[in-house]
């Protein structure tokens, strides 16, 4: 007869994802392994002896405080002080498969594995758009990006970067947070090499934000990255962002161009169902010349404003600060206005960092910026 398997607690593999990297060329030959520990820390390279006792665990073998031999209770303790590991009967970040890498960028897709958990472990629903995943729905030809973008409930947006902040990235300052005219936070890695930017809409959507995150998120298609269940959009609503976002005006861009039309008009036509869907979003209006091929008239006849999309095009900032200022309520907009021309320290320091300008006193990068602002809302509103 086989032996009972014992009950209680048995030491399991635990990770905030997991990566098989044996074979890559961007690692040392020994390296076998790269992980994110369930504690706050960067990811781990395991070789040789712990990699050898760390695959054990996650093939379901036993092993008990008592049936440990000397040599594996060391491994099995600094595991646990790194957050690899834990005597226990049963954990939420079990680890059960080190996959390989499905990117190109081992180290992002860890990232995507570690902001889901990180949500996940706060109840917060979220969805990873752009990216990789429009290369794996077949959206985009480019499989990699610099970035990862997660979208979340919208009044949750603050809760899940400040939660990511511990893990090793800090946010950059923006002198529009707490304003409708603030979509995203953007958290600057200071370990991880790669940045992310937790949205809390898609700017040029018609659909109130609450209501778009909850159209998307209600469809949204499961992926696996570095062995953690993620979500993205299905295709059709991804192609839609995906366009969205390539027409995005920029501020001092100047036109939408033919090459960014055809962009957007490709990735619509890879999604059967991409009109519909961008009719249903509120993104007829800024995406209707690339519809014009895909929906009949009468369906383009939406005239919704996206109310980001104006102050966008204006041809520098301080004509696209003052735009946005005035989507503000009317009585918030003197107390935005101050913070706009006398920022707090840190927001001074990054405009400055922005525009090439070397201050290192913020005093001096307000003054600077008053100057570039005054500067070009003179050049463009003089009469030629």
């Amino acid at each position: 007869m086989p032996s009972p398997v014992p009950s209680g607690p048995r030491w399991m593999a635990v990770a905030h994802g997991a990566i098989d990297i044996r074979g890559s060329s961007a690692f040392a030959p020994e390296a076998e392994i790269l992980v994110v520990p369930v504690r706050e820390a960067p990811p781990l390279c395991l070789v040789g002896a712990g990699a050898a006792l760390w695959r054990r665990l996650i093939t379901g073998e036993i092993i008990t405080a008592s049936s440990a031999d000397a040599d594996e209770r060391a491994l099995l303790e600094a595991f646990d002080a790194a957050g690899l590991a834990v005597l226990a009967e049963a954990h939420p970040a079990r680890v059960v498969d080190v996959p390989p890498p499905v990117l190109s960028s081992p180290m992002h897709e860890l990232v995507y594995a570690l902001v889901a958990r990180v949500a996940e472990a706060r109840g917060i629903r979220c969805v990873f758009v752009k990216g990789p995943a429009l290369h794996r729905q077949g959206l985009r030809d480019r499989e990699h990006s610099g970035d990862v973008d997660v979208w979340c409930e919208p009044a949750r947006c603050d809760e899940l970067a400040t939660a990511l902040e511990r893990w090793g990235w800090r946010r950059e300052p923006d002198a529009w947070w707490g304003t409708e005219v603030h979509h995203s936070i953007t958290l600057a890695p200071t370990e991880w090499g790669c940045e992310i930017d937790v949205h809390r809409r898609i700017p040029g959507l018609t659909m109130p934000d609450t209501e778009a995150f909850e159209n998307v998120a209600h469809d949204a298609a499961p992926l696996s990255y570095a062995g953690v269940r993620v979500r993205v959009p299905a295709v059709d609503a991804h192609a839609v962002l995906a366009a969205v976002t390539l027409v995005r005006p920029e501020i001092g861009g100047g036109t939408r161009t033919p090459a960014v039309s055809d962009a957007a008009r490709d990735v619509l036509t890879r999604a059967p169902g991409s009109p519909a869907r961008a009719r249903e979003l509120g993104a007829v209006p800024v995406l209707r010349e690339e519809l014009r091929a895909l929906l009949p008239d009468d369906q383009l006849a939406d005239d919704g404003v996206p109310r980001d999309w104006w102050w966008r095009a204006q041809p520098d900032r301080a004509h696209a600060y003052w735009h946005a200022l005035r989507t503000e309520p009317v009585g918030t907009r003197v107390r935005l206005l101050l913070r706009l021309i006398w920022p707090p320290d840190a927001v001074a320091l990054a405009s400055a960092r922005r525009a090439g300008d070397p201050s290192t006193s913020a005093t001096r990068a307000r003054l600077h910026r008053i100057r570039r602002g005054l500067r070009e809302w003179l050049r463009r509103s003089t009469p030629r």
